[in-house]
């Protein structure tokens, strides 16, 4: 959560700091304050010449207005339960959501993260085209390829994925072109931490490059954070943009006249997009012609080996070898690009532990991790990670995640190892290693496979 009032932040707001906020004075008429959550939503409000303050909110995306103006206790109690994520702060006053005429043509033109739907149901009816071979006549199945649904089921869907996000980004630049330009300023530029969790997994941080800016448009000063047309991730790119966009610069932004607050700093696809995207067509070439190998010729090939008892042992050694092979030469890539990290003091800001629920084969069970989050200096930016080693989850029993959130108490000073190239990615303990066990299991496999086969002999 963070809070800014006029041109000043305060990256961790606490309600003193709202309360005292709202009571300073004077109040100019450009005066305003605003409380934006790790998301992206927001709430704010502006002083009136009348003491009282128009209050606004982003909530999901969509923009809703307080029905009238608001006195000052009023605003702080709705900042502060904004600031405590308590959802009564919507029952202090009567917010409507913009009604007025293509408000919902607006809101589904705007640049979103989100797919739109027409990519979603061309993805979802993939998944259903591709079965539709099963209705075709037996005669005509025949002359199919062996394997091709199979290799189908899993390549297809993927496939037109990986072009309605081309076809969808290309449809925004087109669009973008034509927006207007206004004269901009930067007003924030910082690294974010988003705290992201996925089902049946411990919560993660990651750094991305919080911009934002304000312009004058129709009359009136709004307020963009969006980068560019593209997804501006953070990874390597943080650094970069945060010197291309320091606080104060002066910047062209492009909008659209119909809906300013729908508005970019580039409005260009990067290189990286198309790139990517033809990287990825690519893989699923590959894939679904390795695929279709597999399923037609590389199974007629092993059927031999597999219908007695030896060589089932060659062929499932040889694969587990191979497996573990590659997870050995990953452990020491790793470990090798890691050797040479540089070392920051840095601040446990929290520590404890977690636990979340793993479903597997129908049976939930509990696992319990660590909380450690620290945050770091680089380059004058502030970092946070949770990342206690880079090659260890450090999930088990409860005892466990206690004993290691132990070692890093809250407020403790710690030594951060850090990417170089990426900030963001870092740890507290030996950030890589090489996996010597991989290799001798890898080598045992191998050893049992030429054993089985008599290939000594």
């Amino acid at each position: 959560m963070e809070l800014k009032v006029g041109d000043g932040l305060n990256a961790d707001p606490q309600t003193d700091d709202i309360v005292q906020a709202v009571d300073a004075k004077p109040q100019g008429a450009n005066w305003h304050i605003r409380l934006q959550s790790d998301g992206g939503d927001h709430i704010e409000a502006f002083a009136g010449e009348d003491g009282l303050y128009r209050l606004a909110s982003v909530d999901r995306g969509r923009r809703f207005d307080a029905a009238g103006p608001v006195d000052a206790e009023t605003l702080k109690t709705v900042l502060v339960y904004y600031l405590n994520g308590d959802s009564d702060w919507r029952r202090q006053c009567r917010f409507v959501g913009d009604k007025s005429k293509g408000s919902r043509a607006k809101a589904s033109r705007r640049i979103s993260s989100e797919p739109p739907a027409w990519a979603v149901i061309l993805v979802v009816a993939s998944f259903f085209t591709v079965l539709l071979p099963l209705a075709l006549p037996e005669s005509w199945r025949a002359h199919l390829p062996d394997g091709f649904g199979i290799v189908a089921i899993f390549v297809v869907p993927f496939f037109v994925m990986a072009f309605a996000m081309v076809a969808n980004k290309m449809l925004v630049a087109r669009r973008a072109s034509r927006w207007s330009q206004a004269a901009g300023r930067i007003t924030k530029s910082a690294v974010a931490a988003s705290h992201r969790q996925k089902a049946g997994a411990a919560t993660e941080v990651a750094n991305v490059p919080a911009i934002e800016y304000e312009f004058t448009a129709k009359d009136g000063k709004f307020t963009g954070t969006r980068i560019s047309i593209g997804e501006d991730t953070g990874g390597a790119n943080t650094e970069a943009t945060l010197a291309r966009y320091p606080v104060g610069a002066a910047v062209t932004v492009y909008y659209d006249p119909a809906d300013p607050e729908s508005c970019v700093l580039e409005r260009e696809i990067p290189k990286e997009v198309p790139k990517g995207c033809l990287a990825i067509l690519a893989i699923l070439a590959v894939l679904g012609f390795g695929g279709y190998w597999l399923v037609g010729h590389f199974m007629s090939f092993i059927g031999p080996y597999m219908d007695e008892g030896r060589g089932r042992v060659v062929v499932i050694a040889t694969g587990i070898g191979i497996v573990l092979l590659m997870l050995f030469f990953g452990s020491r890539f790793a470990a090798k690009e890691g050797k040479g990290w540089p070392v920051v003091r840095g601040k446990v800001v929290e520590s404890g532990t977690a636990s979340y629920r793993r479903a597997f084969k129908g049976r939930t069970s509990a696992y319990y991790a660590p909380v450690v989050e620290y945050s770091y200096l680089v380059n004058g930016h502030e970092y946070r990670s949770r990342q206690i080693k880079l090659d260890d989850k450090d999930e088990g029993t409860r005892a466990e995640a206690e004993r290691i959130a132990a070692r890093y108490p809250k407020g403790s000073d710690v030594d951060v190892h850090y990417d170089p190239e990426y900030p963001g990615s870092a740890a507290l303990e030996n950030p890589a290693r090489t996996v010597w066990i991989l290799l001798a299991l890898a080598v045992g496999c191998f050893g049992v496979a030429i054993y089985a086969g008599e290939f000594y002999r």
